[in-house]
């Protein structure tokens, strides 16, 4: 009998101890992931571990961009031949269910691309953009931001994009639409002018995907 007890106790034991290390490396697992996204770039930071799940991503439902908390207006799928390629998410100050208005604002603004599909190549992102960028705008808008577009796209040249990799569109204020691959930011182009061609991808009356903008702006809101 007391063998029997000797017994479970070293089994109770040696349980307790297995739990203990094991949320120990789910905890510094944790801990490692989020100081790595501050340690990555200093502008993009999540503000806490509340997500939004998206296909086969994780969008955090509330970003800190230098000095802003943006939250997440709206999210969705992007599908192309029935296949998800992104995850995508809309960033801004306050709710809005209006892409007319939030295409026309001009405040701090994200759309997050984050890659779930390895159909994803740089060279079929390079297309998607510029036919995104063709459809969403009028011929004038396209001859008018035509150089800015091809400088903006420039940034991800020799990039080989991969299934987790976050791509951020990112508007500020009197600086213009920079480019952010996984937090690290590769550059700037443009103005509020810029801008609206570049989110009318998104959000124009002829988006890259209308089940996405629908997603994005919690509605139909065209305007």
């Amino acid at each position: 009998m007391k063998h029997f007890f000797l017994l479970l106790i070293l089994t109770i034991t040696s349980f307790s101890s297995f739990c203990q290390t094991r949320m120990t490396r789910i905890v510094a697992s944790t801990e490692t992931s989020i100081d790595f996204k501050e340690t990555k770039s200093r502008d993009i930071n999540r503000l806490n571990l509340e997500s939004k799940i998206v296909g086969k991503a994780a969008l955090p439902v509330s970003y800190r961009f230098k000095n802003k908390q943006l939250i997440l207006n709206g999210a969705g799928l992007r599908e192309l031949l029935w296949v998800d390629i992104y995850a995508c998410g809309l960033y801004v100050n306050k709710p809005n269910t209006n892409a007319g208005d939030i295409i026309e604002k001009d405040e701090t603004m994200i759309v997050r691309m984050d890659i779930i599909s390895k159909a994803v190549s740089h060279d079929k992102m390079v297309k998607a953009f510029h036919k995104g960028f063709i459809d969403g705008n009028d011929k004038n808008t396209t001859a008018k931001y035509g150089k800015e577009i091809s400088e903006f796209l420039k940034h991800i040249d020799g990039l080989v994009l991969k299934i987790g990799d976050k791509i951020d569109v990112v508007y500020e204020p009197n600086l213009g639409v920079s480019l952010y691959i996984n937090y690290e930011k590769l550059g700037t182009v443009g103005d509020l002018g810029f801008k609206k061609a570049i989110f009318n991808i998104w959000l124009s009356k002829n988006p890259v995907d209308k089940s996405l903008r629908k997603e994005l702006v919690q509605g139909e809101k065209i305007e």
